[in-house]
């Protein structure tokens, strides 16, 4: 089942403006898909004619670009329309010296539940949050020498809304004509996470000059619809000045939860236990007829064919085998078999050698003595 986002939008006058210069994109179902929707604050800029045309430029040229092309990433997609809009106005502009200077700032994002992501074109002031667990993420940069110097910490949010150039902008519509690529990286475009009950929220900078992140936080967070919540966060900026106009574009979707699996319960086994006074036995636990014996029988006639057909192999520690007979430690010496008359011989011979060797030495030591 696809997921369906849910999304509303709001814009108030204000305490103190006459006009209501502001705007605001909220498409569901985009592309005919209800897990997709294009959701955006418009915010005509205030001091020159034409801020409420220019913004009413902006949100037509983004919603008819977007309803009619889906072929592509959406973030492209997205980048395409922010730029045919600015050139929209832009031209607008060329053709009217009363609209000459008109112009407008916007945060939309095309929300993919699907995905759980959102893809953000963005210029100017007006900003997007998400509201996640109790937390607001800020998803855009204010394009402001004040906005910046918040973002990056330089400023609290309280001395960042009291500061008195808050409101001047160094980016805008229609200012400048761009490319079909906006080479200059003209438009802020990104993407942020977008996660079951998360609510986006796009606002123009009357609600966040005077409502703070805290405030915001605990008016999402709290019980109610879209439409509750959108009128409780106008009303409190209201009821804080509403000094001029203000925008609310609220957006969530939530995932419906898988049913758990039935947890089964063990039936517990009866043990059948002696009566020590009636000497009964209660009765045992019997178990399901559906479950089958194991036999043994295959087993048993599987070893008696497996011994038989070994029979060569297993007979030997069946049959008795002999002892080889023992080797004795020692071997009997033979007799020497020289007879008696030659060991006599040889001991004349050796009696012989021994006097010829006398009469040798005595030949050497005369000559030796007689000088030769």
């Amino acid at each position: 089942m696809s997921r369906k986002i849910v999304l509303y939008g709001q814009t108030d006058l204000g305490r103190k403006r006459e006009e209501n210069e502001d705007n605001f994109i909220a498409v569901p179902a985009l592309w005919a898909t209800p897990s997709r929707a294009l959701a955006g604050a418009i915010d005509g800029v205030g001091g020159y004619e034409g801020g409420a045309e220019a913004a009413l430029i902006a949100k037509e040229a983004i919603e008819t670009y977007l309803q009619h092309f889906s072929f592509g990433a959406p973030r492209q997609l997205l980048k395409e329309a922010a730029i045919t809009a600015n050139n929209k106005v832009f031209e607008q502009r060329k053709a009217s010296e009363v609209l000459s200077r008109m112009s407008c700032v916007l945060s939309v994002a095309v929300l993919d539940a699907d995905k759980e992501m959102m893809y953000l074109a963005h210029v100017g002031d007006s900003r997007g949050y998400v509201c996640r667990n109790g937390n607001m993420l800020k998803v855009t940069r204010d394009h402001s020498s004040v906005g910046m110097k918040e973002d990056s910490g330089y400023l609290t949010e309280t001395e960042a809304m009291q500061h008195p150039r808050r409101n001047e902008i160094s980016k805008m519509v229609g200012e400048l004509f761009l490319d079909a690529e906006d080479s200059d990286h003209y438009f802020d475009i990104g993407e942020h996470s977008f996660l079951p009950d998360d609510i986006a929220l796009f606002c123009s900078d009357g609600l966040t000059d005077l409502v703070t992140q805290a405030q915001m936080s605990a008016i999402l967070s709290g019980s109610g619809t879209l439409p509750q919540k959108a009128q409780q966060l106008i009303d409190k900026a209201n009821e804080l000045g509403g000094k001029d106009n203000i925008t609310v574009v609220l957006a969530t979707y939530t995932v419906a939860k898988k049913p758990g699996r039935k947890k089964t319960v063990k039936q517990a086994i009866e043990i059948p236990i002696a009566n020590p006074e009636t000497e009964e036995i209660m009765p045992a636990y019997h178990r399901s007829p559906g479950k089958k014996k194991i036999s043994l029988w295959p087993v048993i006639i599987a070893l008696v064919v497996g011994f038989l057909l070994n029979w060569t192999g297993t007979r030997s520690f069946f049959t008795r085998q002999e002892t080889p007979a023992a080797v004795p430690d020692t071997l009997p010496l033979r007799n020497d078999t020289i007879p008696l008359m030659d060991s006599a011989r040889l001991q004349n011979m050796d009696t012989l050698i021994n006097a010829t060797d006398t009469i040798y030495r005595d030949s050497i030591r005369r000559n030796a003595l007689q000088g030769y």
